[in-house]
């Protein structure tokens, strides 16, 4: 049976390409397939090597932590533990030790050696590009945020400050009607 759309009688003459007319060469074939071994020899492999080995160690660190036979498999534990912590850390600290190194060596290319009609940057201000935003946003911030917060604090402080006059003159009070009645 054949799906709708389709005739019995096809013809036996070779449809163009659907790709739209480009073919690659021999040349172009050989280096993808190429490519393909490479990239299943030498990234795919030891990948799925690494990640077979890490997730091993994995199963083996779960089932010794639940099944512990001896007192002597929490060191083997945490030995390995600290292993595996190792492992994992020196890419990590290799990756970031060459971007700072990369940082550190193009700002040094960038203030030292490179030309001023050549940066892609402009100079920076004679503060700082950061130093001056803040500059303006707190000139900002005074010119709008400070007198509504003046005027806010003044609303608020009033009854306070009344509320504490008062309390002071009672006290003040008490305090003298105390020493009438008893004199010292």
């Amino acid at each position: 049976m054949t799906p709708p759309g389709n005739s019995i009688n096809q013809s036996t003459t070779p449809s163009p390409s659907l790709t739209g007319g480009f073919e690659p060469s021999a040349e172009q074939l050989a280096r993808a397939a190429s490519l393909r071994r490479f990239n299943r020899l030498y990234v795919y492999v030891p990948v799925g090597v690494v990640t077979a080995v890490v997730f091993i160690t994995f199963l083996y660190l779960l089932y010794l932590a639940l099944f512990p036979p001896t007192e002597e498999t929490y060191l083997f534990l945490s030995g390995l533990a600290d292993f595996v912590l190792i492992l994992m850390l020196l890419p990590v600290v290799l990756i970031f030790g060459l971007v700072m190194t990369a940082v550190v060596g193009g700002g040094i290319y960038y203030n030292f050696f490179m030309d001023e009609a050549d940066r892609p940057i402009s100079p920076a201000p004679p503060y700082g590009r950061v130093r001056t935003l803040l500059w303006r946003i707190d000139s900002l911030l005074l010119l709008i945020v400070l007198p509504k917060l003046r005027h806010i604090s003044q609303r608020i402080t009033k009854p306070i400050i009344q509320f504490n006059g008062w309390f002071a003159y009672i006290q003040s009070w008490l305090d003298s009607l105390r020493r009438l009645v008893i004199r010292d």
